[in-house]
C-alpha cells in the first residue's frame, strides 16, 4: 500500500533552522549570563528627536543609554555614540568568532502578554540575530531569529517574531530576561549595533498574508477560486513588463482580482540584481514600476515592494523603497510583529516549506498574534519542482490557516489599519453543549492475514474510531479509502511488529474501502458512537499509552496547550481533529520526543496519538 498517499499525513520534519542557527541556539543554551545585569526601563526617553530606525510609539524597554545594565555572554559590548538613533548613544555587540551576545536581566519580571517587542539594528558583519526571551526560566523560552539580507550592513528595524519555542509553554506575562545575539561569518569577526528596544500592543488575532509571485496562471486558476471560497484576498507582486506574458495573468484576470480585494504589487524583474545596479538605476526602476502599475490601475498594491532579488537588499535599496513604497517584503524567513514597526524589510517565508516552518510559523502567530508573509509559487497538479507549489500542499496551507482561525489580510491592511478584519472566533454557541453533540453511526468489522483490501461499505458523517490487532514482524498500515468524491484518505495505523491499539478519524458521509499492508493476522473494528455532552472532558488531563491511542472528546473554550513525550524509536505522529471536521498536525517525527506544542482546537475535538513506544500526554489551556 502507497503510504504517501494520505493528504493529512504527508511526512513532516521539525527542523530547528540552518546549521547556523543550530550553532547559535547551542551557545544560547551555555551557562555564561552575567546576573549582574539588572531590571531596568529605560531611562524615560519616549523617542522624540529620534533618528530611524528608532521610533515613537509603544513603549521602551531599554534604550542602551546604560550599558552597565547589560551583561556580555560572548565578545564586546561598547557605547557607540556616533551611531545614536535615540539618546546619546548606541550599543555595538562585536566579537572575534562566529556568535556575539549580550543579556538583560529583568528580576521583577517584564510583561510581554499581549505586546510586540522590536529594536533598532545595524547588522555590520551579520548573518542572523537572534532574540531570546526567557520567560520565566530556560525551559520556558521563545526565540526571534531573522535572516539577514545578503550583504546588508545598514540600519533596519527588527521587529522580534517568535521563530521558535524550544521546550516548554512560555509565560509572556513574565519574561525575566532578554539575550540579544549576532551569528557572524563562520570565521568571524561579527559586529551588530542595537538601539531602541520597545514594546508595542498586539493585535487581537493572529495574520497571515499570501503572496504570489510572479502573478501565475495557476493563481488565478487555481489559488483564486480556494480563497474566494472562504472570503480571502492575497497579494501579487508582478512586474508590469511581463503581465500578460506565457504562463501568466493578464491585464483582466488582474482587474478582477484587484476587484475582489487583492493587492496587485510592485515586483520589478529585470536582467540583472536590482540591488548591484547604481543607486540612481534602482530609483527610475523602483519609481517606473509603482507608476507603471497604478497607470494600470493597481494604485493601492503599487504601495507596497517585494524584493525581485527576495534574498537581496543593501542599505541604498532599502533607503529608495522607503521613499516610493509604503511597505516593501523581502526573505527572512521569520514570523513579525502585526503590524510590523520595520514595514519596509517584512521578512516572508517560503511557502512549500510546510513542514519545515511554516505550520510552525502559522501556530505561533495564532498564538501570540503575530504576522507570517507566505511566499506562494506557482502551483501544479501532482508532483512540485524546486520552484513550484503542488496544489495538494496549497489546499494544506490554507486548511491549516483556516484552522488556526488566523486572519487573512493584504499589505494594504497592514498600511491601513486592520481594525476592520473579520476575525476568526472559534467556537461561538456560547460554552460547552448540552445533549447530543453526534448521532451514533454505523459499525464494520474485518479481518484478514497479510497485504489485503475490504469490499466497500458505508459510514455516516461524523468520527470513526478503530480499534486494530496484528500479530506480525513487518509493518502493520492500515488506510480508509473514500470509493467516491473528494474526500481524503485516512490513516489509521502505521506501526511495526505485534500491536494492538485504537485511533480515530472524522469522516465524510459516503462509501470507503479499508486498505491494510501487513505481514500476518489482523483484525479491525470500526464504530461510530455517539458523542453527548457529558462525554466531554475539560482541562486539565493526563494520558499516557503504548503503541496508538486516542484522547476525547474534549471540550476547549480557546485552544489547548500540550505537553508530550515518546520514548520508541520510529515514527511519533499527533493529530488534532475537531467535531466539525478540522484537522492539524501537532508533531510528525521519529524517535524519542519530549516537548510542548499549543493546538487550536476551539469546541469539541480529539487527540489521536501513533507511536511505536510510550507515550504520555498532558492538557491544558493556554
Amino acid at each position: 500500500m502507497d503510504h504517501d498517499l494520505s493528504r493529512r499525513h504527508a511526512l513532516a520534519t521539525f527542523a530547528v533552522g540552518s546549521t547556523a542557527l543550530a550553532g547559535c541556539l547551542d551557545f544560547l543554551s551555555g551557562d555564561g549570563t552575567d546576573d549582574s545585569a539588572e531590571e531596568g526601563g529605560g531611562n524615560g526617553t519616549n523617542g522624540h528627536g529620534s533618528t530611524w530606525p528608532a521610533i515613537d510609539s509603544g513603549e521602551v524597554i531599554d534604550d542602551f543609554e546604560d550599558l552597565d545594565r547589560w551583561g556580555v555572554r560572548n565578545g564586546r559590548l561598547e557605547a557607540a555614540p556616533d551611531e545614536a538613533r535615540t539618546g546619546s548613544q548606541a550599543a555595538v555587540i562585536e566579537g572575534d568568532d562566529r556568535t556575539a551576545g549580550i543579556t538583560i536581566g529583568l528580576s521583577n519580571g517584564l510583561d510581554l502578554e499581549g505586546w510586540d517587542t522590536s529594536l533598532a539594528v545595524k547588522p555590520e558583519s551579520a548573518t542572523q540575530i537572534v532574540v531570546e526571551f526567557i520567560a520565566p526560566t530556560r525551559d520556558e523560552r521563545l526565540n526571534t531569529v531573522r535572516a539577514v539580507p545578503d550583504g546588508y550592513d545598514g540600519w533596519f528595524r527588527l521587529d522580534c517574531g517568535y521563530e521558535h519555542k524550544p521546550e516548554g509553554e512560555p509565560d509572556l506575562s513574565n519574561v525575566t530576561r532578554l539575550n540579544v545575539i549576532a551569528v557572524g561569518p563562520d570565521d568571524g569577526p561579527t559586529r551588530l549595533l542595537v538601539d531602541d528596544l520597545r514594546r508595542t500592543e498586539a493585535v487581537d488575532n493572529g495574520k497571515a498574508i499570501l503572496a504570489c509571485y510572479g502573478g501565475h496562471d495557476s493563481h488565478y486558476d487555481l489559488a483564486a477560486e480556494l480563497l474566494e471560497e472562504r472570503g480571502w484576498a492575497a497579494a501579487v507582486p508582478v512586474d508590469p513588463g511581463r503581465i500578460g506574458g506565457q504562463g501568466r495573468m493578464g491585464i483582466d484576470e488582474l482587474h478582477e482580482l484587484r476587484d475582489r480585494g487583492w493587492d496587485v504589487c510592485s515586483y520589478p524583474r529585470g536582467e540583472s540584481d536590482l540591488t548591484e545596479q547604481p543607486a540612481e538605476r534602482q530609483r527610475t526602476v523602483v519609481e517606473s514600476t509603482r507608476d507603471s502599475l497604478a497607470d494600470r490601475g493597481f494604485d493601492d498594491g503599487s504601495r507596497h515592494f517585494f524584493a525581485p532579488d527576495w534574498r537581496s537588499m543593501t542599505p541604498e535599496t532599502h533607503e529608495i523603497v522607503r521613499e516610493y513604497h509604503e511597505s516593501g517584503f523581502l526573505f527572512g524567513s521569520c514570523p513579525t510583529g502585526a503590524p510590523p514597526t520595520g514595514t519596509h524589510m517584512t521578512p516572508v517565508i517560503w511557502g512549500p516549506a510546510l513542514h519545515n516552518g511554516v505550520r510552525r510559523h502559522i501556530n505561533l502567530c495564532d498564538q501570540y498574534r503575530q504576522l507570517t508573509v507566505i511566499r506562494i509559487p506557482r502551483i501544479v497538479e501532482g508532483d512540485a519542482g524546486s520552484n513550484s507549489m503542488s496544489l495538494e500542499e496549497f489546499e494544506h496551507l490554507l486548511d491549516h490557516i483556516e484552522n488556526r482561525g488566523l486572519d487573512v489580510i493584504t499589505p494594504s491592511d497592514i498600511v491601513d489599519g486592520m481594525d476592520d478584519i473579520d476575525r476568526g472566533t472559534g467556537d461561538e454557541s456560547g460554552g460547552k453543549p448540552d445533549g447530543t453533540i453526534l448521532e451514533a453511526g454505523r459499525s464494520h468489522s474485518f479481518d484478514g492475514d497479510g497485504t489485503d483490501e475490504s469490499d466497500a461499505f458505508d459510514l455516516d458523517e461524523g468520527i470513526v474510531t478503530a480499534q486494530f490487532t496484528h500479530d506480525g514482524d513487518g509493518t502493520f498500515a492500515a488506510e480508509l479509502i473514500p470509493v467516491d468524491g473528494d474526500l481524503p484518505n485516512e490513516r489509521l495505523s502505521t506501526t511495526a511488529g505485534v500491536t494492538e491499539g485504537e485511533s480515530m478519524v472524522p469522516v465524510g458521509g459516503g462509501t470507503y474501502q479499508i486498505v491494510v499492508d501487513a505481514d500476518g493476522p489482523w483484525s479491525i473494528e470500526l464504530e461510530q458512537p455517539a458523542v453527548h455532552g457529558d462525554d466531554l472532558e475539560e482541562p486539565p488531563i493526563e494520558a499516557s499509552g503504548s503503541g496508538s491511542g486516542f484522547v476525547g472528546p474534549l471540550w476547549a473554550d480557546d485552544g489547548l496547550t500540550l505537553s508530550v513525550t515518546h520514548d520508541g524509536d520510529g515514527a511519533f505522529v499527533v493529530d488534532g481533529y475537531g467535531a466539525d471536521g478540522g484537522w492539524e498536525q501537532l508533531v510528525n517525527q521519529r524517535g524519542e520526543f519530549d516537548a510542548s506544542r499549543s493546538a487550536g482546537a476551539s469546541g469539541v475535538s480529539w487527540i489521536d496519538v501513533e507511536a511505536d513506544g510510550n507515550w504520555t500526554l498532558d492538557v491544558g489551556e493556554p
